[in-house]
């Protein structure tokens, strides 16, 4: 009686290599962009809900804060900061591209945006 062997081929083990592989380089990249991300969107609402600046008091702590938590997709200049009395309406829309490897790359569109709404 014969027995038969189980288990994986060595091609199935390298595919499987291969797939993780690509699976924790995408995870290398995207996990950064969107830790970014929350950071914009985590400041944005931090300086929207602060009253009683002028818009250029929330441009300049913009970028004060924004270097301490190390956001280089956007710049002060690029926020749409809309002062109502003693509310501020800020959006921020940022496109961050990131290469993966030769010529194949990612793209994400951010929009976020606090404050009350301007009408």
């Amino acid at each position: 009686m014969k027995h038969k062997q189980g288990g994986l081929t060595a091609i199935s083990v390298i595919v499987l290599v291969a797939i993780f592989g690509m699976i924790l380089l995408l995870a290398g990249k995207v996990i950064p962009v969107y830790n970014e991300y929350s950071q914009v969107r985590r400041l944005i609402t931090k300086l929207a809900e602060t009253g009683g600046q002028s818009e250029a008091d929330i441009r300049k702590n913009f970028s004060l804060q924004s270097s301490v938590a190390d956001i280089s997709s956007i710049k002060a200049d690029n926020l749409v900061v809309v002062i109502n009395g003693s509310a501020a309406y800020i959006r921020a829309t940022y496109r961050r591209e990131v290469p993966l490897f030769a010529n194949v790359g990612l793209v994400f569109d951010f929009d976020t945006q606090a404050g009350q709404t301007p009408q």
